[in-house]
């Protein structure tokens, strides 16, 4: 292991997204992050995505850098397995709905009696209590209830196209179990952490999208900080411009352009240039359609004029920027074959190469993880043959998916 969480290992009892985010985050520090799935087809995740020999894009960008077991907790000897795990693990992170680690007895109170100074981070949609705790929780349902849909589109509610409050979720998770290992390094001890994705994306939202309802009384409100952006349209796609809150900028792109806009009573001041937006971003349309994308922001960028190109999601990956940093890595999966994925954003001392390991297959680490632990070999031989059970019923169902 390498990087600042080298010793530090962390269980993650979760599926999908927000609790992997948080681990995939441990991991990439350099945390021994063991990923425990159900036996069968175990995260959902594994099956989101672009499929390739049975492994999810999703998946293998989430759950980089892990290992992974399987363990059945309603198998008396596979949650005897766990308690086992727990007793020489720092974390614990689980993200099923509100009550069911109780039923199961993997909750903090009975865990925290085999490691007393265990951290626990408990994710959920909506909290552990109140009317919608027993929903089954969607990012869409979160975005629903924060306001995101209306504040995407006044005229009709509109969904963001990324589960962002699930990866909100996990970057809040990952920040407060950090916070809690500090804690517990200064003699604080464990502790438990109820995070749910709700307050994650309000705490997120509130900056901006909710800086004109902050004050209960008084005040002037500028308008939406959204309403200071907007995408125009080039001959090959669209361009974001930074123009209409400055009125500096703004008349020098008029300038540039030889516009008449910016003496015109309707667009001569911010206020007046966000009451009459539809109109000005159709003006400014009938110029930017004569460039390319490419063009239009080298000319922005000759002015000091914040401009981008917006890219395809096929294109990121050849952006000069991105090329420059490196950011996105290529790599070579010995059964996938070439696959790309970002590295992690900072690279901190210790770090050495990334990834370390690939997204393992359902149990491959079963053996080495329970082995540490002084697990009976009767009980391992058990599980991997289970494992390997499984496995060949998934490849038979891909197998029948595939050719019809």
């Amino acid at each position: 292991m390498s990087g600042p969480y080298s010793g530090i290992r962390v269980l993650e009892l979760t599926s999908t997204v927000s609790g992997p985010f948080a681990g995939m985050m441990l991991a990439d520090q350099g945390a021994e992050v063991i990923k425990i799935e159900p036996p069968g087809i175990g995260d959902l995740a594994r099956f989101m995505g672009t499929i390739k020999d049975g492994m999810g894009a999703m998946f293998s960008t989430l759950n980089r850098n892990k290992k992974c077991i399987c363990l059945d907790f309603k198998n008396e000897e596979d949650l005897n397995v766990l308690k086992e795990l727990v007793s020489t693990s720092d974390v614990l992170i689980e993200n099923y709905r509100p009550g069911i680690v109780h039923k199961l007895g993997i909750d903090y109170e009975s865990l925290c009696k085999i490691k007393p100074d265990l951290i626990y981070c408990s994710i959920s949609g909506y909290g552990q209590s109140g009317p919608y705790k027993e929903k089954k929780v969607y990012d869409p349902l979160i975005q629903g209830t924060v306001g995101i849909p209306n504040a995407q589109n006044s005229k009709f509610p509109e969904l963001l196209r990324t589960i962002i409050y699930d990866k909100v979720t996990g970057l809040t998770s990952a920040q407060a179990i950090s916070a809690a290992l500090y804690q517990k390094e200064r003699g604080e001890g464990g502790q438990y952490l109820p995070i749910s994705m709700m307050e994650s994306a309000l705490y997120y939202n509130w900056p901006d999208l909710m800086m004109n309802h902050t004050f209960l009384e008084g005040g002037i409100n500028i308008g939406e900080l959204a309403d200071l952006f907007e995408v125009y349209e080039t001959s090959d796609g669209g361009v974001i411009i930074i123009i209409i809150a400055a009125d500096e900028v703004f008349s020098k792109f008029c300038s540039h352009f030889d516009l008449d806009l910016y003496s015109n009573d309707k667009y001569n001041s911010l206020e007046s240039r966000i009451i009459n937006k539809e109109q000005l971003t159709e003006e400014i349309n009938k110029v930017t359609r004569n460039f390319s994308s490419r063009e239009l922001v080298e000319r922005m960028d000759h002015e000091g004029i914040s401009a981008s190109v917006c890219n395809q999601l096929d294109e990121v990956h050849q952006d000069p920027q991105v090329l420059d940093q490196g950011s996105i890595v290529e790599i070579n999966h010995p059964e996938l074959g070439k696959m790309r994925m970002p590295k992690p954003p900072a690279n901190l001392k210790g770090q050495k190469e990334f990834p370390r390991s690939l997204a393992p297959i359902l149990g491959f680490d079963n053996r080495e993880v329970l082995e540490n632990i002084k697990i009976d070999n009767d009980i391992i031989q058990r599980m991997e043959e289970r494992e390997e059970q499984n496995r060949l019923l998934i490849k038979a169902m891909m197998d029948a998916e595939n050719q019809s």
